[in-house]
């Protein structure tokens, strides 16, 4: 039982006085007290009730290990107002909460197993309650985000065709509104699987700067579009390698920092993250999301995390939004261990915190760290690269294409395994997905031919999209030197590529500009891949396509495939918002959620559609290309 579940209501509705035991020895009214009871706050009990002093030393065993489960008192006479009440105290463990419950009794002695029966059938009732409400939510939200999605599909299908310049614009409204309305009914969803218990969060290998940059990756569009500074900052001694839910701890970032994105006009965001100082266990954490804003004022801070609820009903007509961001952040907070609050001063900003309790992993033995410099462009390596998408090999092709490398390429496991049998290779790139011959396989058919053969042992580095916690372990069963996780950004790989080889850093590449991503319609392509990137976006665009045919033939293997292949491919071409589209289709397709999916690619569509590409040599104020 949690605050809010329906536990404080009761005393109130069966007319007695219930309190819970705090670490101080003394007991605080559970909800609100009967009027017959006139006294408030936290009390002494065997001090306002004398009779109670030893019946109450009698309930340490209750408290301690719920045995007895219940203890009742002697029934005793209580003067009140002129007349005489006839009180019984019953001790109780429910849940980690030690209750005491004082109960009016009638002349003929209402009895504590009736009292204990009521309590029993209200606290289920309470639950049935939220349950049928969680599931009612679930469902009016996938029954209106079907045709939701056919709306959203036909305004995108609309807009590709030729129309005025007063009729684009109200296709634009459509398409917002109708985008604005769909993340609003996935906000309904993920807090009612919340509340009903169906979230799960995984425990697997992260990088914390990874998380805090895909978190800040999104939200920076919005960031620039308002000239808003943002930054992060990682306290000394603060482990980065960590157990956990990556996703779910990015989603508390994303919501925190486009809410407080939304409330601020001028100056800068800041996240921040150190040890929490209440906890000194490595992996507990505390972290900050700081902000310039307009502020909350302080009678107004505990609202702001409850459903459907904001600090003030103007907000929601001048800034939009419901607050379920950050209700939804509140129960995932607390999923992991923490708690999660505010400290805001009216006019000059807020900050959210919020603590973690999350496991110290550590860093696969060969896996590069990102540095400022990346490694040199004059690598000279022989490489096979072994995967079966085409998008995954020209991107890495095209990172590779300046760096004096002969890569050989071969799109499966089994062709790998035939290529490196009769050619010798310097490093091996090899994709663990992959159709007739898997990265793993593959891997552990390579060792046993170098042992056989008496040779040394070739790097072979494991390309994957996922990050399961036994990934360290698994990779090197299978005879893996390292892996990357995709999508792999370039520094990293030619880190990794100098790493494995010996090589230094002899010639860093030029200084390009950071790519920049949105929700967000303004890509700055890096210099080098202007070729590349334009030819990936059309791709994604006409695979819309094919994601609507085998959708409708509930081909979720082929949506789960191609989903996963957008998550490990989008950001490393610098979409990282396709990254995120391509991992919600995945995880959609593994369930069968055929909505969830259409939402996906519905939204593929309209991204692919909208999105604008910066070019390096347009940067100096010429109109952009699409």
């Amino acid at each position: 039982m949690t605050d809010g579940d329906g536990l404080e209501n009761l005393p109130a509705a069966l007319d007695v006085a219930a309190f819970e035991r705090t670490p101080s020895g003394l007991f605080r009214p559970l909800g609100r007290l009967p009027e017959w009871f006139k006294l408030g706050g936290e009390i002494d009990l065997a001090d306002r009730f004398p009779l109670l002093e030893l019946f109450l030393t009698d309930c340490a065993p209750v408290f301690a290990e719920g045995s007895p489960e219940r203890l009742d008192s002697d029934v005793w006479e209580e003067p009140a107002d002129g007349k005489t009440l006839y009180l019984q105290a019953s001790a109780m463990k429910l849940g980690k909460r030690d209750l005491v419950v004082l109960k009016s009794l009638p002349p003929e002695r209402f009895t504590y197993q009736q009292l204990y029966h009521d309590f029993q059938l209200a606290e289920e009732k309470a639950e049935r309650a939220s349950r049928a409400k969680s599931d009612f939510l679930a469902t009016m939200s996938h029954e209106i985000r079907t045709p939701l999605n056919s709306i959203i599909g036909m305004a995108d299908v609309l807009s590709s065709t030729p129309l005025a310049p007063d009729q684009k614009r109200y296709v634009e409204v459509f398409q917002r509104n109708g985008l604005n309305l769909l993340n609003l009914i996935n906000d309904i969803l993920d807090l009612s699987k919340v509340e009903s218990g169906k979230v799960e969060l995984e425990n697997v290998a992260m990088d914390l700067r990874e998380v805090i940059s895909r978190a800040m990756e999104v939200t920076d569009g919005r960031a620039k579009r308002k000239g808003l500074g943002l930054h992060h900052d990682i306290a000394p001694g603060v482990p980065l390698y960590l157990m956990g839910d990556p996703n779910r701890l990015r989603q508390i970032l994303i919501n925190l920092l486009g809410n407080a994105i939304k409330f601020t006009e001028h100056g800068h965001l800041e996240v921040r993250v150190d040890q929490d100082p209440e906890d000194s266990l490595p992996g507990c954490l505390r972290f900050a999301v700081f902000d310039t804003g307009i502020g909350i004022p302080e009678d107004k801070v505990n609202l702001v995390f409850e459903s459907f609820t904001q600090a003030d009903s103007s907000i929601t007509r001048n800034y939009g939004g419901t607050g379920l961001g950050l209700t939804i952040s509140r129960q995932l907070v607390e999923l992991m261990g923490g708690r999660i609050w505010v400290e805001s001063q009216v006019g000059h900003g807020s900050t959210f915190f919020f603590t973690v309790k999350l496991g110290v992993g550590e860093a696969f033995p060969s896996a590069p760290a990102l540095s400022a410099s990346a490694a040199s462009r004059d690598l000279g390596l022989r490489i096979l690269l072994v995967d079966d998408s085409d998008d995954n090999r020209f991107l890495v092709l095209s990172y590779l294409k300046d760096a004096s490398c002969s890569i050989e390429i071969a799109t499966n496991g089994s062709e790998g395994l035939d290529k490196f049998r009769a050619s010798r290779f310097d490093v091996v790139l090899m994709d663990v997905e992959m159709p007739v011959m898997d990265g793993y396989s593959a891997a552990r058919e390579i060792r046993r031919y170098e042992q056989a053969a008496g040779i040394n042992a070739t790097p072979v580095v494991a390309l994957t999209a996922h990050a399961f916690a036994d990934m360290a372990q698994k990779s090197n069963d299978a005879g893996f030197t390292s892996y990357l996780t995709k999508p792999i950004r370039k520094a990293t790989l030619l880190d990794s590529l100098a790493s494995l080889s010996g090589r230094s850093a002899i010639e860093p590449p030029a200084a390009t500009p950071p790519l920049e991503s949105t929700d967000g319609l303004l890509i700055h392509v890096e210099q080098g891949m202007e070729d590349v990137v334009p030819a990936y976006l059309e791709k994604r665009r006409k695979d819309v396509l094919t994601y609507s045919q085998a959708l409708a033939n509930q081909d979720f293997e082929t949506l789960r495939m191609l989903g996963h292949k957008m998550k490990g491919t989008g950001a490393g071409y610098g979409f990282p918002v396709l990254t995120e589209i391509g991992s919600a289709i995945e995880e959609a397709a593994l369930r069968k959620d055929a909505g969830r999916i259409a939402a996906g690619v519905d939204r593929l569509a309209w991204y692919a559609g909208n999105v604008k590409l910066d070019y390096p040599n347009e940067r100096s104020g010429k109109e952009n290309r699409t």
